[in-house]
């Protein structure tokens, strides 16, 4: 009888090593595969900012080109518009020419006529009219007026010829003109065409890389999910065994402010309303951070959005995480004490600014904290 009990409890403990030895090699398993997830969407994110860069850099592009657009445009319409007038001027002076050499013509006429007209007459001209003078004094008096009369003629004629050359080299100018405003806008057109297919192009481009980012992002969500599952099957792998984290203790000794609460709030980068997991406290860059209680580190490398992070397991299905760390001082495995140091305060992954990200889970679901605190 009392070998059959031996035996039970070799038997018993024997399942227990095994069971315990089945439980650290699947623990080490989800570990490695976690680690391999969070290389992958750290490449993905890497490649996933590249794009977004280059994104940027397309969209300031094309703001640039839209505003060259505009400027094209709106100097194409001035144009337009000076033109439109400068051809309305055109027809001005070119209705101002024909009529100054109509008047030209109709005075030459007149001039040639009354030469007719005298001649017909009197049979003479200026000379004749002179000559024929019946005294000295008769001949000063037609003198005077003959020399009035062709004055007359002749200035209004010289007046008409000068007003007609300053009207054509009027018109000219502004035909000339007209040609410089045609020849500027070619040139805007050109130049609209050409910044117009640039934008096409590079619009072209932009879609082919918004499709990428849109890739990218459906790859960093599955990668998400998926180091979310295998961080699940970690912390119920973490979760047995009784609680040793003992009396938990500040892990930010010396900074007590907590700058975001547990529970729903905005997302301070998002702005989008999110579930906080945990607590932030301000904590400067390159200060402590220590292990609230006993246990074993079963995380310690880069960890998507939180950055670089810590998870210890307390045994009892408690599980603590510390996020947005600088730098991490332990090791998967190592044993950890309540106040042992393992990261220093920074601002990786997702954060706005240094501080501590710290969460508390129970059998895999996140808690409040606080009360594990003492607060």
């Amino acid at each position: 009888m009392r070998n059959k009990k031996i035996v039970s409890l070799i038997v018993a403990a024997a399942l227990v090593v095994l069971h315990s030895t089945v439980v650290f090699a699947d623990l080490a398993d989800e570990q490695r595969k976690l680690e391999q997830i969070q290389k992958e969407m750290q490449k993905t994110e890497s490649q996933l900012k590249g794009v977004q860069q280059h994104k940027n850099s397309l969209l300031r592009e094309l703001e640039r080109l839209n505003n060259q657009l505009n400027e094209a445009q709106n100097q194409l319409n001035q144009v337009e518009k000076d033109i439109e007038d400068t051809r309305k001027e055109l027809e001005r002076v070119t209705k101002e020419l024909e009529q100054a050499q109509k008047e030209l013509d109709r005075r030459d006429d007149l001039y040639k006529q009354r030469l007719r007209t005298m001649y017909k007459n009197s049979g003479y001209g200026y000379l004749e009219v002179l000559f024929d003078s019946e005294g000295f004094s008769d001949f000063i008096s037609r003198f005077y007026l003959v020399s009035k009369v062709a004055a007359y003629d002749i200035s209004i004629l010289e007046e008409l010829k000068e007003y007609r050359n300053l009207v054509q080299d009027k018109k000219d100018e502004v035909k000339e003109k007209e040609i410089r405003m045609l020849s500027l806008k070619n040139d805007l057109l050109i130049k609209k065409q050409e910044t117009q297919a640039i934008t096409a192009s590079r619009n072209n481009a932009l879609g082919s890389v918004k499709n990428q980012e849109k890739q990218l992002d459906n790859m960093l969500a599955e990668l998400e999910k998926t180091s979310k599952q295998i961080t699940q099957t970690i912390l119920s792998l973490s979760g047995n065994g009784q609680f040793v984290g003992g009396k938990f203790v500040w892990p930010a000794p010396g900074y007590k402010r907590i700058t975001s609460d547990f529970g729903w709030r905005v997302h301070p980068i998002l702005k989008t309303r999110k579930y906080h997991t945990g607590i932030d406290i301000g904590v400067p860059w390159g200060k402590k951070i220590v292990a609230v209680g006993g246990g074993k580190v079963i995380y310690a490398d880069t960890y998507g959005s939180y950055g670089k992070a810590v998870m210890i397991d307390h045994g009892g299905g408690i599980v603590t995480l510390y996020a947005h760390n600088s730098s991490i001082k332990v090791k998967v495995g190592t044993i950890v004490s309540a106040g042992t140091t393992i990261a220093l305060a920074g601002s990786t992954g997702m954060s706005t600014g240094p501080h501590l990200h710290f969460e508390v889970r129970k059998n895999g679901e996140v808690i409040d904290p606080k009360p594990w605190l003492g607060i």
